[in-house]
């Protein structure tokens, strides 16, 4: 919680000798500071938990407590904020237990209304300091994202050109056999059906990628565009679309549905969760394997399985799976063709709905795909709180800025 430097500056004195806070304010009010004060350990906490100080002035002996006790709440209260420990019986030793546990400085009374004001001065350069500081480690943690995320662009560009390049080189080279004459009579029906197999492959691979770019795109918009949408229904109609394939290989498919949920979703990206995962599992199981579709729910979640007793993945690949153009070697070898970008816009998805997928697989055994997902959308989260910043050093109060002129006063027991 930063304090603007170009407003009055507040300073806690927190003291339980009335000439003392009053002795503070009067020489600190005229420099343009607003001071507040509190006379014991509770008071003062309850100051600090209810409003912004830039500045702490704590007495060590208070009639509750010690001041000491204070610096832990401040520095959670706000990592920047600057503590100055005053008391009368000081030493070295307690001296660097109030710097140990965050203290900017020391003042041991009696002090002068001078020294007060060049320790409170140089305590407030400091927190303006700290304040540059965190801007600009901040601007340099911004940096390195963009040039992380620029060589993200710069490797997806090269993956996009290559997976490209392969169907299309395929495709001209069958066109350019059947216009050298090459190609004839029924072999033409041939040729041109791996044409239209190429043109599919590049079609498909146009349209995922386009799909995984609004998907990063529109992430913040999800809760927005959600509506009830009921999964039991949507998961059989996507069943009846793919089950035909399934048939075709002669695979024993399995539908449970043993919920009926309602889940707050964008219609589209729960089909494309269900679609991508039964359409891989059909593709990558032999003939005459088995697959199981399950739903189910309770009163928070709901729980999706696509199990499988196909080729299996490799438990090397397995922290590869959800990455971008991402094909495990027994996807390749099974002849089979894909993007390599469903199971990346899947996990889009469920991360998107603060959901989880996991897998389990075994090389040439199956795969076991389990997804869950709140049936409504997670509250916002709170905005985490500024990490803390290294401990200060201890610094003597005294220091090259001079204080305004103004009469001399002390303050001590």
């Amino acid at each position: 919680m930063e304090t603007s430097f170009e407003a009055a500056k507040r300073i806690l004195v927190i003291d339980d000798e009335a000439g003392m806070r009053q002795g503070c304010q009067r020489a600190l009010s005229p420099a343009g500071y607003v001071v507040e004060t509190a006379a014991d350990l509770a008071s003062g906490l309850e100051l600090i938990h209810s409003r912004n100080y830039d500045l702490y002035l704590l007495d060590v002996m208070l009639p509750d407590g010690s001041g000491l006790d204070l610096l832990n709440p401040i520095q959670e209260q706000d990592p920047n904020s600057i503590c100055i420990i005053i008391t009368g019986f000081g030493s070295i030793e307690m001296a660097v237990e109030a710097v140990r546990r965050g203290a900017y400085d020391f003042l041991s009374k009696p002090f002068t209304s001078d020294e007060l004001l060049v320790a409170v001065a140089q305590g407030l350069e400091r927190r303006r300091l700290k304040a540059v500081e965190a801007q600009a480690q901040e601007l340099a943690r911004t940096n390195e994202e963009l040039e992380r995320l620029d060589e993200v662009k710069s490797q997806l560009m090269l993956k996009v050109a290559h997976e490209l390049r392969a169907p299309v080189a395929a495709v001209q080279s069958y066109v350019n056999l059947i216009l050298a004459g090459y190609v004839t009579g029924k072999e033409v029906n041939t040729t041109l059906s791996r044409v239209q197999e190429r043109l599919q492959e590049t079609l498909d691979l146009v349209s995922d990628l386009l799909e995984l770019a609004r998907l990063k795109q529109a992430r913040d918009q999800f809760s927005a565009e959600a509506n009830p949408q009921e999964m039991a229904n949507l998961l059989k109609e996507v069943y009846e679309l793919l089950r035909e394939q399934a048939v075709e290989k002669r695979q024993s498919c399995q539908l449970e549905i043993l919920d009926q949920p309602t889940i707050m979703a964008n219609r589209e990206h729960m089909k494309q969760i269900w679609t991508n995962l039964i359409s891989n599992a059909i593709k990558y199981t032999p003939k005459g394997g088995r697959i199981l579709i399950r739903l189910e729910a309770d009163d928070k979640q709901l729980l999706g399985v696509v199990e499988d007793s196909g080729i299996g993945i490799a438990e090397e690949d397995m922290k590869h799976l959800f990455e971008e153009f991402f094909r495990s070697d027994e996807a390749k070898a099974s002849g089979e063709i894909g993007t390599g970008l469903g199971l990346s816009i899947v996990k889009q998805i469920i991360d998107a709905y603060h959901g989880t997928i996991k897998v389990t697989s075994k090389v040439g055994q199956g795969t076991r795909f389990a997804f869950s997902l709140p049936l409504e959308p997670p509250q916002e989260e709170p905005e985490k709180a500024e990490e803390a910043r290294p401990k200060p050093r201890f610094e003597p109060s005294r220091g090259p800025i001079t204080p305004p002129t103004h009469t001399r006063q002390i303050f001590g027991r």
